[in-house]
């Protein structure tokens, strides 16, 4: 029978020694992500500063006299997947994924996106924005409806949402006679 010779490897002995003695990996518990409920609130280094952008786009819609603007993820041809210069979600809330929609009102900012990206989101966005973590027209409707006045405006760039995003069926609320759209 043979003996291990342990001369011949010390890379080995040295390998074991360091799987040994490192130490396990700390618990964050959730510190990766943005933590809004505490004073001051917890940010991670990945989130994006969005209180410039936020206050222009207010002033903007102030002068245009909206009570809301709707910022989707996609381009004029509504695809998912974009080019960098039409990234005007990411841009506007320092969200980078593929899927969501932010909607800006004159006192509150949020993003939908599904649940592939919600910690993706918490670790980008900063406490200006709310997390919403459902998907679809109808929330986001439900959402500006609860949040806008009676005879609110909401804006929003045309080419960049459908006729069924704008009017959705599933809400059943009747028609407008006549839409106008200006750019």
């Amino acid at each position: 029978m043979a003996r291990a010779h342990w001369g011949c490897c010390p890379w080995l002995v040295l390998l074991c020694a360091c799987a040994w003695g490192h130490p396990k990996p700390a618990d964050l518990g959730g510190q990766d992500v943005r933590n809004c409920s505490t004073n001051p609130p917890y940010l991670p280094v990945t989130v994006v500063n969005t209180t410039v952008s936020l206050t222009a786009l207010r002033q903007q819609m102030q002068t245009q006299n909206l009570s809301a603007y709707i910022i989707p993820d996609t381009d004029a041809h509504m695809n998912e997947y974009i080019g960098q210069h039409d990234e005007r979600r990411a841009w506007i809330t320092g969200f980078t994924g593929s899927a969501g929609t932010a909607v800006v009102t004159m006192k509150k900012a949020a993003v939908w996106t599904d649940s592939r990206y919600w910690t993706q989101a918490e670790r980008q966005m900063d406490c200006n924005w709310e997390l919403h973590k459902e998907v679809g027209t109808t929330p986001i409707v439900t959402w500006l409806l609860t949040e806008i006045p009676a005879g609110g405006c909401v804006g929003f760039d045309p080419f960049l949402l459908s006729i069924g995003m704008v009017f959705p069926q599933s809400l059943n609320l009747s028609m407008p006679t006549r839409v106008t759209l200006s750019w």
